[in-house]
């Protein structure tokens, strides 16, 4: 088969013909319809700050394609049918694996990361990855449902426990926070702010569906300017991981006020406010990846028509073309918001 692969001391894809993977008890084949390119993919190639230990590997991680064969054991799902497969790798023995807490594992990776990806024309996982994707729900946006979608889905919903009513504010307007706007308002929040810096994302915000957009440039103090604005926030969602300017918007949180951690940065995040977090009961809290429960959630959300991904797709692309595709996002050339891959 034909693959995208990082070889040792590589910051560029290469395109390869491989061997078709194996397929053993408990796994699944698929054939890969659509694998989105993601800003963690730019970060471990062209703009390498993630390491990848185990090299050749097969890069890609948000993905959706039709079985192609199983191995014995396999019960949920059958050859020819079409599948989401999650984004996450996790061992799948331990307590939290066994209850689909797959993102809590000790062993937690990333597929494309952790083990081979599907920038592939076919890709090979166990069963328990895979969700039956309806055909009412095209296989690009179903990819994408793997991690730009079902990340900012379990900070809003199950880390955040984001309430109807509720006021959101979405600090970080990429990828995953254009998506944490759609979904807030899928989850009924009250009023959607968004902070970012770059007029590209602020623009994303707005014809995502933000009541309210600052460009955190024209601002001293975020979180000031956050509660002028909105009166007060309930959640925050951090996808910037600019941890001064989180520090700062946490004075923007009401009584009970839950600030999420998405965004991985490399500053320190310096709290000052220890008798205000006592007293107002806040909450800082991290949020990585998704419970094996979101993406048949999120699904539910398409079909009943309260999530619409129609604007996610910027365009798509032959496997050759994923290194342009990886440049063109760090560059932010064309204000894209996800790339998708067609091996």
């Amino acid at each position: 088969m034909k693959a995208a692969v990082l070889n040792e001391g590589a910051n560029r894809l290469q395109i390869e013909q491989v061997p078709d993977p194996a397929v053993g008890p408990g796994d699944v084949r698929v054939r890969v319809r659509a694998c989105g390119v993601c800003g963690s993919d730019v970060h471990a190639t062209v703009h390498p700050v993630i390491p990848i230990k185990t090299r050749p590997r097969i890069m890609g991680h948000e993905s959706a394609g039709v079985i192609e064969s199983i191995g014995s054991g396999v019960t949920r799902v059958k050859v020819g049918q079409r599948v989401v497969i999650g984004a996450g790798t996790s061992c799948g023995e331990c307590a939290r694996c066994l209850a689909g807490r797959d993102n809590a594992c000790e062993k937690v990776g990333v597929l494309g990361f952790d083990r081979d990806g599907a920038f592939a024309e076919l890709i090979t996982i166990p069963e328990r990855y895979v969700h039956a994707l309806p055909d009412e729900i095209p296989f690009d946006q179903g990819a994408i449902l793997a991690d730009a979608v079902s990340t900012p889905y379990h900070a809003l919903k199950y880390t955040g426990r984001l309430e109807a009513g509720e006021t959101l504010a979405v600090v970080g307007c990429g990828g995953l926070g254009v998506h944490a706007i759609l979904l807030g308002r899928a989850l009924g929040a009250g009023r959607v702010v968004a902070v970012d810096v770059e007029d590209g994302a602020l623009q994303h915000a707005a014809n995502f569906g933000a009541d309210d957009v600052i460009d955190a440039r024209r601002t001293k103090n975020i979180g000031k300017t956050l509660r002028e604005v909105t009166g007060g926030v309930d959640v925050i969602a951090d996808f910037s991981g600019f941890y001064p300017g989180l520090s700062t918007c946490l004075r923007a949180l009401n009584p009970r006020g839950r600030a999420v951690m998405v965004g991985i940065g490399r500053s320190k995040l310096e709290v000052g406010m220890p008798p205000l977090m006592i007293y107002r009961q806040l909450c800082i809290c991290g949020s990585y990846g998704c419970e094996r429960n979101a993406v048949p959630e999120l699904i539910q959300l398409v079909l009943a028509g309260k999530l619409d991904l129609s604007k996610s797709i910027t365009s798509h692309h032959p496997l050759e073309e994923v290194n342009q595709c990886l440049e063109d996002l760090h560059h932010r050339k064309g204000n894209p918001v996800r790339f998708v891959i067609q091996p």
